[in-house]
């Protein structure tokens, strides 16, 4: 079903818009003369074949011989000047005055073609007598002498009756309009007027008893007249009216020329025709009831097939979350677990630092200054028997003195901060002064509120004092700074660290840093309860800022 009504919307789609393009009737000359002159050439329609309409407040004609001349402009492709007037007393008048080219509606004499040159005629009306419906059923033809029949005067038609219906009885009437109301209304057995009059008053004026009953042959034959001093003119009219298809003829006939001779339903090819049209309306309906059933049907199993796969597709993801749920449980359970070795591994590396810089100081340290005072006790028992033995001794105290020193320095690198006595302040003091005499630059370190800096957990301290360390090795070695300012304050409760350097800055970073040693400095910094930022300019310099928080415990640290 689907396939046969696309193929018939395609083709339909297609011929209605493929169609071949209409060549110009008129000879070269005849369409250059009307593409100059047609925006000058008035119409004058007559106003007895036209209904009025004010549209928008311009009055615009209506009726069959409107509809043939807006046919002929088409076909032309133009548009003419419109003279309207409101009786052909005033069409008359404006042709004296010279006013009017064309006149689409006009019966050909003897007399006009003096004036006027004619187009084949295009419209041929017959006259028609009508009766009241009661009249219709004994009429006929025979009857006509004795009755009343009423004509119009002035149209065309009182003549014709005059030559072709002597001995009649004649009842001239006003107009057409009064005669068929008088008609219709009994004051006059028939009415004699042309067919498309008949038709127009009949249906605006709602006279529906009234019916034909006889004709009387061809009456007006009408044709374009135009100037007789402009013969492409008239040439262009005949060639444009020649273009008029019967189906475009008919269109126009059967718009104004409404004439039933009987009730529709007492008409067979009615009947005909309806039965017809309804035997085709009960195939489309069949036939949509058919294809309204087949889709319901596709609808409904594809609806279940749907319901069947999407509760395979949650049956999938309930099984797919608990799987992720589980997989994340145990990534959560590693990550604690590694966490908690980070933090193993730290603190037994503080415990060792703190066991071997305990060792060096406390053993080793004490032999050595032991031996120094040996020596010294040596040089003094040898120097006046024999000086150049107590010289050597003296060397021998001093090589063990630069070994204590450079002990200290171990044990201070193991063991940086001691926890009293201002420990953390002492350490980054002594690491500036340290940092200035090993990398020649400026290095200084500035501190605030030192009464309240005062850590008590030694691990806390190691880890701030060893972030402070790495910006600084960092600052000295990558950037080559030659300024590098260390800073501690204490704002707002939290203790606030910052190394400030004017070095190149750090290059090809993500997200703030990277490298091993940046990524020390935060993890030390979230075991101090704080946390890290860098900035970083290139040319400008690195600033290193920890926020901790003083009173944390920390597990360990070196």
């Amino acid at each position: 079903m689907k396939k046969p009504l696309l193929l018939f919307c395609v083709l339909l789609v297609c011929g209605g818009g493929c169609r071949p393009r209409q060549q110009d009737f008129l000879t070269p000359q005849e369409r250059s003369w009307l593409d100059a002159n047609y925006r000058h050439i008035t119409v004058a329609p007559d106003p007895r074949w036209n209904a009025a309409e004010d549209i928008e407040q311009q009055k615009i004609y209506k009726g069959l011989t409107s509809d043939y001349l807006k046919l002929v402009e088409k076909k032309l492709g133009v548009r003419f000047l419109r003279l309207y007037t409101k009786s052909w007393d005033q069409v008359l008048e404006a042709e004296k005055q010279g006013k009017i080219d064309i006149h689409p509606v006009l019966v050909q004499s003897k007399e006009r073609s003096k004036k006027w040159l004619f187009t084949k005629p295009y419209l041929r009306i017959p006259m028609v007598v009508l009766a009241r419906e009661s009249l219709k059923k004994h009429f006929k033809p025979s009857q006509m002498a004795k009755m009343k029949m009423g004509v119009g005067h002035g149209y065309g038609v009182d003549e014709f009756v005059a030559e072709n219906c002597r001995g009649y009885n004649i009842v001239p009437v006003e107009s057409d309009r009064f005669g068929m109301i008088k008609a219709s209304l009994g004051e006059i057995d028939l009415m004699i007027t042309d067919l498309a009059t008949a038709s127009h008053y009949i249906e605006s004026l709602g006279l529906t008893n009234l019916r034909l009953v006889a004709t009387l042959g061809t009456l007006y034959e009408f044709s374009f007249a135009s100037r007789k001093d402009e013969p492409l003119l008239n040439s262009i009219l005949n060639k444009a009216l020649k273009q008029l298809t019967p189906e475009e003829r008919n269109l126009i006939y059967s718009r104004w020329i409404i004439f039933d001779m009987e009730p529709f339903y007492k008409d067979r090819s009615f009947w005909f025709t309806a039965t017809l049209v309804m035997f085709f309306v009960m195939v489309i309906i069949t036939a949509i009831l058919f294809w309204n059933s087949t889709l319901q049907a596709e609808v409904k199993a594809k609806t279940v097939e749907l319901r069947r796969i999407n509760e395979e597709l949650e049956q999938r993801v309930d099984e797919r979350t608990e799987q992720l749920s589980e997989i994340n449980r145990l990534l959560q359970q590693q990550i604690e677990e590694r966490a908690e070795l980070a933090r193993d591994l730290l603190h037994i590396s503080s415990n060792e630092r703190a066991r071997i810089g305990r060792e060096l100081h406390d053993s080793i340290g004490q032999e050595m200054v032991g031996v120094t005072f040996l020596c010294r006790a040596l040089e003094g028992s040898l120097v006046e028997d024999k000086p150049e033995a107590a010289a050597q001794a003296s060397r021998i105290a001093e090589q063990v003195e630069s070994i204590i020193s450079g002990m200290k320095r171990i044990v201070r690198g193991l063991l940086p901060v001691d926890i009293m006595d201002k420990g953390l302040v002492v350490a980054l003091e002594r690491l500036a002064r340290e940092a200035a005499e090993m990398y020649e630059l400026d290095c200084r370190f500035v501190c605030g509120q030192e009464d309240e800096l005062r850590l008590q957990d030694n691990a806390l301290a190691t880890n701030v004092y060893r972030i402070a360390q790495e910006a600084v090795n960092n600052a000295a070695k990558h950037s080559r700074a030659s300024l590098i300012e260390i800073g501690l304050v204490y704002e707002n409760g939290k203790g606030v660290l910052t190394v400030r350097d004017n070095g190149s800055g750090i290059v090809n970073r993500e997200e703030g840093g990277a490298g091993m040693g940046l990524g020390i400095m935060r993890y030390r910094a979230e075991l101090a309860r704080g946390s890290l930022q860098i900035k970083s300019t290139p040319g400008k310099g690195t600033e290193v800022v920890c926020v901790f928080d003083p009173a944390a415990e920390v597990e360990g640290a070196s």
